[in-house]
């Protein structure tokens, strides 16, 4: 083993041993994660999940809890991983670690897949909602489609004067960001509705089935509006971000995706929902295209960023997914393709 792997194995192996897990061999599983790595305990049905950032800019303890709590309030729909135990912070291990069910499957195998998906998230976002009082960690904003809108404008404007992107591309961001935020404060009466799960692209369900997909990722939950998990699904620069589950949807796809979803949950929900779909999108596609100018800017830098912590293959398709999402004729092609 490394010495990255020996430290680790010392960290962990107490609580192995406390869950009764084989504590023979700790190994890495390969995958194309920024924020977080896997490693297989032995033969168990248990994964480690170690973070390495924070996208969310957030505290290595408050991480830990937050990603707990979804993982423990998700659990009921039977479409994310059972949760086991959480291992604390400490020297050996400065980020701290969960232990979760390791979930059997392969990617989604391309657009196909979609209504499957959305089935999944119909089963999340079915859950009851907790009373306000009993939702922290995880964040319940006001009015959730503003809170996307200024993490979009946060970011953009931090890292969009650093990326080489044309004049008449960055108008186009622009003025998509000014009408997002003008439909938020348009929509101050817009509520929490359901626990969302938020990074919903492709790469982060595994397909149990052919028709049977699990959420495994529960690293930025939130209460919100549902058509949050809906729009980042399908908008190409999400659905095309992860190597192993890259695809194209088109018109066909996603109104099959969203017509599934609309099929599985409360009906009030759904009614709700199905004239928010195309503003999420707008607010979602701005958010991601900020995380990509950002990616692009940190990860050539070294620290948990740094491409040089992910495989050679996902950090070359990173790369070039974005890159063409930057290219100019991507944004103002993208600019129009959620009106679909």
């Amino acid at each position: 083993m490394t010495d990255t792997q020996t430290s680790l194995y010392e960290a962990v192996r107490p609580a192995l041993r406390e869950y009764g897990l084989d504590t023979s061999e700790v190994l890495l599983i390969s995958g194309n994660g920024v924020s977080h790595t896997h490693y297989k305990i032995g033969s168990s049905p248990w994964i480690l999940r170690v973070p390495r950032l924070s996208q969310m800019n957030l505290s290595p303890i408050d991480q830990l809890l937050l990603q707990e709590a979804a993982f423990k309030r998700a659990e009921a729909s039977g479409m994310t991983p059972k949760f086991l135990a959480t291992i604390p912070i400490s020297e050996l291990l400065p980020l701290g670690a969960l232990i979760v069910e390791r979930i059997e499957g392969v990617p989604p195998p391309g657009p196909t897949a979609l209504p499957s998906l959305s089935r999944c998230l119909a089963a999340i976002h079915s859950q009851p909602l907790p009373a306000l009082n009993k939702r922290a960690p995880i964040q319940s904003p006001k009015n959730p489609l503003a809170v996307i809108a200024h993490q979009a404008k946060d970011t953009l404007s931090a890292y969009m004067p650093q990326t080489n992107i044309g004049r008449k591309a960055r108008d186009e961001i622009n003025s998509r960001l000014n009408t997002v935020l003008k439909m938020a404060e348009e929509n101050v009466d817009l509520l929490p509705e359901a626990l969302c799960v938020s990074d919903t692209h492709p790469g982060n369900f595994i397909m149990r089935s052919p028709n049977d997909a699990c959420f495994v990722d529960l690293e930025k939950p939130v209460y919100g509006c549902p058509a949050l998990d809906l729009a980042h699904t399908v908008i190409q620069v999400a659905a095309g971000w992860d190597p192993d589950a890259a695809m194209s949807p088109n018109k066909q796809d996603r109104d099959a995706f969203t017509q599934a979803w609309l099929d599985r949950v409360p009906e009030k929900m759904a009614e709700a929902n199905a004239p928010r779909i195309k503003p999420f999108r707008q607010a979602v596609w701005l958010r991601t295209i900020g995380f990509f100018m950002r990616w692009k800017k940190e990860s050539t830098l070294s620290g948990a960023w740094s491409a040089e912590r992910l495989g050679p293959g996902a950090a070359e398709h990173f790369r070039k997914h974005v890159d063409t999402s930057l290219e100019d004729e991507a944004i103002m092609n993208a600019s129009e393709s959620w009106l679909d």
